[in-house]
C-alpha cells in the first residue's frame, strides 16, 4: 500500500510506502509520484517513509530509480527519508539513488522530518 500526495501550500511531497510492492506496484507509486510532483513548483522538497517498507525484489529497482531520478529532474530541493527500523530497504533507496545523485537526509519519524526539513528551509 502507498500513499503519495502533493501540498501545494508548503510545496512538499508526501510519500508513504506500506509492506512489499512487486513491480506492478512500485509502477503505480512511480507513476502517482510524478503525476503528484507535476502539482508542485520546482524547488519542492519531498518526505518519504519507509519505515514500514520492505526491501524491493530485482524487478522492481528501475522503477525506484526511474521515480529518484524524476524528483531530481523536476527540482527537488530538499528531500528526507524516513527509514524507521527499515534500514536494509534504506540502504537498497541509498543505493540505487546514488545512480541519479538522489541522496536524501535520513531521520526516524515523521516529526524528525518536518523539523529538519523546517530547518534547512529556515537556512535559505
Amino acid at each position: 500500500m502507498f500513499t503519495v500526495e502533493a501540498d501545494i501550500l508548503k510545496n512538499r511531497l508526501y510519500c508513504k510506502m506500506v509492506g512489499y510492492f512487486d513491480y506492478n506496484e512500485m509502477k503505480e507509486c512511480t507513476d502517482k509520484t510524478i503525476t503528484e510532483v507535476k502539482k508542485l513548483k520546482p524547488g519542492f522538497d519531498v518526505i518519504t517513509d519507509l519505515s514500514e517498507f520492505k526491501p524491493v525484489g530485482q524487478d522492481t529497482v528501475e522503477e525506484v530509480a526511474r521515480g529518484q531520478a524524476y524528483l531530481k529532474k523536476a527540482g527537488v530541493r530538499h528531500a528526507i527519508r524516513i527509514e524507521g527500523k527499515s534500514k536494509i530497504t534504506s540502504m537498497q533507496f541509498s543505493r540505487m539513488g546514488k545512480s541519479t545523485d538522489y541522496m536524501p537526509d535520513i531521520v526516524a519519524s515523521m516529526e524528525e522530518a518536518e523539523k529538519l526539513l523546517d530547518a534547512k528551509i529556515a537556512q535559505g
